[in-house]
């Protein structure tokens, strides 16, 4: 939750703060730089937390974040800012890798789905009350980038009260991306889904809300509804997709999604443009944790840490897409792009969902799935 909340903050002054400094291609290039660090992060997880371990880990990234957070206001620079905000999606992706790693080997298949959907609730809530800090801060201000660091470095306090916990006396092995996709092209294809839609509604949300007329409190109202309604939805989709199957929750999220955007074009008030958000927050934020209790259901436990730097890997090289695509179409196309951009993706998505079909093993919601032949 502290995690979540300090990114979600950053992301929205960070976002916002340079839609005055710079042009729409620059952020959108300065907002694909942290995916940039974040797809190396996972390349590194198999190492670092085989040797330092799961805690250690979680607590170097998070004083890494806090740090980079800190020094941004102070270096007002495309070159700068696009450099920290490598260091940022470094260290986090590395955080996130050794969390979701020690959630998965820490259930069983037949509650994957609703656990892992906690969590991401757990990380909406963070989210939603980083728009609550941004509207207390204000975004003309240095403390949104104070408070970020604050709660990155309070993420640590769990981790040393938890000390004794571990997730796993298995030592991790590798799972290169190739396997993933064999062992779970559904699972795999869908984070990468979920990561292009994440990123462009999470770094070109605040920039639209700001360019359709809302003030500061409006742009907290806009991206509030968008990640409040996705922690709703996190939990019935998890449940649902423990009981009926993965594949479904996932096509029916991102039909979902295609709708919400469509809605969206053709939305004009105040009102129908924050429903239109609303639900095409309540379609994208679900989608990472199906896939990935998917992906999960296929691998043995001496995989799950390369198979959450894998997952990892997958949602940033779709993150990294987004916001530069984002930048460019609303460049050439203006705001309304948006919310077509976001139908445009989740269409994409939800038609590769239907012609990938079943994954190679489908998991059987009663037996527990090994390693995958």
């Amino acid at each position: 939750m502290f995690v979540q909340a300090g990114n979600a903050l950053q992301t929205d002054v960070i976002g916002l703060r340079a839609d005055t400094a710079f042009s729409s291609i620059m952020v959108g290039l300065m907002m694909a730089a942290y995916y940039l660090g974040y797809c190396a992060g996972p390349m590194l997880g198999h190492l670092v937390i085989g040797r330092v371990g799961h805690h250690a880990t979680i607590g170097i990234c998070v004083v890494m974040a806090a740090g980079a957070i800190l020094l941004q206001p102070f270096f007002v620079t495309v070159p700068a800012w696009i450099a920290l905000r490598v260091v940022s999606g470094f260290a986090l992706s590395l955080c996130y890798v050794a969390i979701e790693s020690w959630i998965h080997g820490s259930v069983t298949n037949l509650l994957r789905g609703r656990v892992f959907s906690i969590y991401m609730c757990v990380q909406i809530i963070g989210m939603t009350l980083a728009q609550w800090l941004l509207y207390l801060a204000g975004a003309e201000s240095v403390g949104p980038f104070v408070l970020s660091a604050g709660l990155f470095l309070l993420a640590a306090l769990p981790i040393l009260v938890a000390y004794r916990t571990h997730p796993s006396d298995v030592p991790p092995r590798p799972l290169n991306i190739a396997k993933l996709f064999r062992y779970s092209p559904l699972g795999a294809t869908a984070t990468v889904f979920a990561g292009l839609s994440w990123a462009i509604l999470f770094t070109f949300g605040p920039v639209c809300a700001k360019r359709l007329g809302f003030d500061v409190s409006g742009v907290g109202l806009f991206m509030a509804l968008a990640v409040g309604s996705g922690g709703l939805l996190q939990l019935p989709a998890g449940w649902l997709s423990d009981v009926i199957g993965r594949r479904h929750v996932i096509a029916l999220l991102l039909g979902a999604g295609a709708v919400a955007g469509v809605f969206g074009m053709i939305a004009s008030s105040r009102t129908t443009i924050l429903v239109a958000i609303a639900l095409e927050g309540a379609a994208v934020f679900p989608i990472y944790a199906v896939a990935a209790a998917q992906v999960n259901d296929c691998i043995s436990q001496a995989a799950r840490v390369a198979a959450a730097a894998g997952l990892v890997l997958l949602f940033g090289l779709g993150s990294l897409l987004g916001p530069v695509l984002c930048g460019w179409v609303m460049a050439w196309f203006g705001t309304d792009a948006f919310f077509a951009l976001m139908a445009g993706t989740m269409t994409a998505g939800f038609a590769l969902t239907l012609a990938l079909g079943r994954d190679p093993v489908e998991p059987v919601r009663a037996i527990e799935v090994g390693p995958h032949p």
